[in-house]
């Protein structure tokens, strides 16, 4: 029994840990991007948020679309996103999971096995969980967000390269939008800002044969060892997104965003998990509870910088007055970090694509979302259903890994689940 829980410890970590040899945090942040909830309404319509997005959407895409004034609820809204589903059926791992017999480690390793085999060279993603709670109104809104990420990442696409990192994300939001009308009917401006305390966790990169040597010992103390022996980087930023959009008529919206002002992060780099847990629990006045081996003298400072970045985009959402109760559609185009899509585009003009997002919605009879995009080269589709005080999406879209489009896309599935509501 010992042996298989001590294989079971094993394969989460291995599947929700890590991915990296420990050379040392101060050159390695990750992602070099500040934190953004995964949308499953945002995916379905190829990422485009700018202009469209709503609820604590609005609050990391656009702040400025809280000055419509709607009011949404989370308590919470919970999504699950697995990447390459299409292969994990393909390769009938999910039959393998049902039918494997409880003490069969063989299987349970096979089935490890089985899933790196569809991991391929470069950086990748296994599953993301995203939870919110949070709610806006009369142009306020505020959000607490919690993401999980599980990254994989392999040199050649073999098994003893394959590594994994897990990540945690944590913020919380506060923002404002305000609306001016300029000509009743004809234009209105809005302006928002949103504020942001973004907390972000990550382990080293460690591989599944580092792993299994590192918990190869039965008598091992497996709390000890992974307190001890897997590092760990956290710190925090107080980014600061503002935006701008200009309503016109016929539904037509232009909007601008710069996101990410003052994305300094000040990191901390951990030999051990136990030194960070030590320092967690000191702030809330507890004595320390990791007694183990991990010298804090080798915890180290660093303050990586994430870019500010300015995303445009356009959108056109009609309203036919009664009408919109039967169908209401919405279209909608981003072009995201345009700063840097101009400079790579004087050099390579289709470098134009990573930055493109279009998608479009439509809404049936109240109750039904129907939605489809276009996200760097590739499609997006998706449905929402609205039962009042439960709302339900999913989608399923493809990312770019690679360096350029077509180099590694990765297939995912997104669903939420929102308790509360969302108009």
């Amino acid at each position: 029994m010992k042996k298989r829980g001590l294989l079971i410890v094993l394969i989460i970590l291995i599947i929700g840990s890590s991915l990296f040899a420990y050379t040392g945090f101060p050159n390695f942040f990750y992602p070099d991007v500040s934190f953004r909830p995964t949308s499953a309404r945002i995916e379905a319509m190829g990422g485009t948020g700018v202009a469209t997005a709503t609820g604590n959407d609005a609050l990391y895409y656009n702040p400025a679309n809280l000055a419509s004034r709607k009011f949404s609820l989370n308590l919470p809204s919970v999504s699950v996103t697995l990447f390459n589903p299409k292969a994990i059926i393909d390769e009938g791992i999910i039959e393998s999971i049902m039918e494997m017999d409880g003490d069969d480690t063989s299987s349970m390793l096979g089935i490890v096995k089985d899933y790196f085999d569809i991991v391929r060279a470069g950086k990748g993603e296994v599953l993301t969980t995203d939870i919110a709670l949070g709610f806006t109104a009369g142009g306020f809104g505020l959000g607490i967000n919690v993401q999980e990420q599980l990254h994989t990442h392999s040199s050649d696409g073999s098994f003893t390269s394959d590594k994994l990192m897990a990540e945690v994300n944590v913020g919380l939001s506060l923002g404002y939008g305000y609306r001016i009308k300029v000509v009743p009917n004809i234009l209105s401006i809005d302006v928002g800002a949103s504020v942001r305390f973004a907390y972000k966790a990550y382990t080293n990169r460690i591989g599944a044969s580092e792993l299994m040597g590192l918990f190869g010992d039965e008598d091992a103390d497996i709390m000890d060892l992974i307190l001890t022996e897997i590092p760990l980087a956290a710190g925090w930023a107080i980014p600061i997104d503002i935006g701008v959009n200009f309503n016109l008529p016929v539904g037509f919206r232009v909007s601008a965003v710069a996101r990410d002002i003052n994305g300094k992060y000040t990191m901390k780099e951990y030999p051990g998990m136990g030194l960070w847990l030590n320092e967690m629990t000191g702030f809330i006045g507890v004595e320390d509870i990791y007694e183990g081996t991990a010298d804090p003298d080798l915890i180290d400072e660093f303050a990586p910088v994430v870019p500010w970045k300015l995303d445009l985009g356009v959108a056109w959402a009609p309203s036919f007055g009664k009408v919109d109760k039967f169908v209401k559609p919405t279209i909608a185009v981003d072009l995201v970090d345009t700063i840097t899509m101009f400079e790579k585009v004087g050099d390579n003009p289709d470098a134009f694509w990573n930055y493109f997002r279009a998608g479009a919605e439509v809404r049936l009879l109240s109750v039904l979302d129907v939605r489809a995009g276009f996200n760097q080269g590739y499609f997006s589709v998706g449905v929402g259903l609205d039962l009042f005080a439960i709302k339900l999406d999913a989608s399923y879209y493809w990312r770019e890994f690679g360096k350029e489009i077509g180099d590694k896309p990765v297939d995912a599935l997104t669903v939420r689940v929102n308790l509360g509501f969302d108009r």
